[in-house]
């Protein structure tokens, strides 16, 4: 029997919050329950993940962070890495979170953003189904009506060219290029949620007041 590819989570919570004004990992959509905490948590509940590595920036007081993370985090399941290179870039954390990666046997990192806070357990099972079936798949995306997005997950094959990029680049540019054969699989639009304004602040805290008012 062929063995489940290990995969490992990388979160990406190093974004300097510029549009918003402020650290938006902190931002609450409810008393105590933090923007950045979310899909961290849908993250830690996914059993098919070895690990999950959040990626923080230099002096990050880590308010954000639910209990649950706390827990894993003793248990080494939950990583903490600082970004060193956070202002020059998403692919700068991205590139310190495949760093820490590489220590380990996996065979595939799946890349998350913490600004979306609407990411569906579902959506990642998904994903690691998908790239465990594909044989020599490099990655597999989420897909918003045929444009591939975060939640994905990059084969190892990917990692060096995913290391090389720079700025607010991210792994998508890499999808198209012919040495690389990967699935794109649709998701709810509410996945793609990207709360980086204000307006967007108060958006996501009335779905989110009206997902726990229906659950």
């Amino acid at each position: 029997m062929v063995r489940p590819k290990q995969i490992v989570g990388v979160y990406l919570a190093a974004g300097s919050s510029r549009r918003m004004g402020t650290a938006k990992q902190s931002l609450e959509l409810a008393a105590g329950i933090c923007l950045g905490g979310l899909a961290l948590l849908k993250a830690l509940a996914c059993a098919e993940l070895a690990q999950v590595i959040v990626v923080v920036r230099q002096g990050d007081a880590l308010h954000w962070l639910p209990e649950a993370a706390h827990n894993q985090l003793a248990s080494g399941r939950c990583r903490l890495i600082v970004s060193p290179d956070a202002e020059l870039g998403m692919a700068h954390s991205l590139r310190a979170g495949i760093q820490a990666a590489e220590e380990s046997e996996a065979d595939g990192v799946m890349v998350m953003l913490a600004d979306q806070p609407f990411i569906d357990g579902s959506t990642l099972e998904e994903l690691i189904a998908a790239f465990n079936v594909e044989v020599g798949c490099d990655f597999v995306a989420s897909g918003d009506s045929g444009v591939p997005k975060p939640p994905v997950i990059l084969g190892r094959g990917m990692w060096p060219a995913a290391s090389a990029l720079k700025g607010d680049t991210g792994a998508r540019v890499l999808f198209h290029l012919p040495a690389f054969r990967g699935q794109i699989i649709e998701a709810a639009s509410l996945t793609f949620m990207d709360v980086d304004t204000v307006e967007r602040y108060k958006e996501a805290k009335d779905i989110y007041k009206h997902q726990i008012m229906l659950s």
